[in-house]
């Protein structure tokens, strides 16, 4: 699991240092880390800490609206292949080689 901070960077490096809703330059507006699948205690209870807190889960935005644009919580179809991303990425750390 992640730590908040180490999300936000991920993020930031992945981002290209543009906002991934609208394109804008992160350096004017309020960057700020989004989770794709909100933070909110119902998506925690349903998806499970290890999803949310993933850092395929954050992305990084240029403000307040933005950061809702980029939420997919009402999106059944895209959380389920982001969740699928989720796992197979990580599946690919315990993957042997043969």
């Amino acid at each position: 699991m992640s730590n908040p901070k180490d999300q936000r960077r991920y993020a930031l490096a992945t981002s290209g240092g543009v906002c991934e809703a609208c394109g804008r330059p992160l350096n004017e507006g309020q960057p700020q880390g989004a989770h794709r699948i909100g933070n909110t205690k119902a998506n925690r209870t349903k998806y499970g800490d290890f999803v949310i807190d993933h850092r395929l889960n954050m992305g990084m935005t240029c403000s307040l609206k933005c950061n809702g644009e980029l939420d997919i919580s009402r999106d059944t179809g895209e959380v389920i292949k982001l969740c699928k991303k989720i796992y197979e990425t990580e599946l690919q750390k315990y993957e042997v080689q043969k």
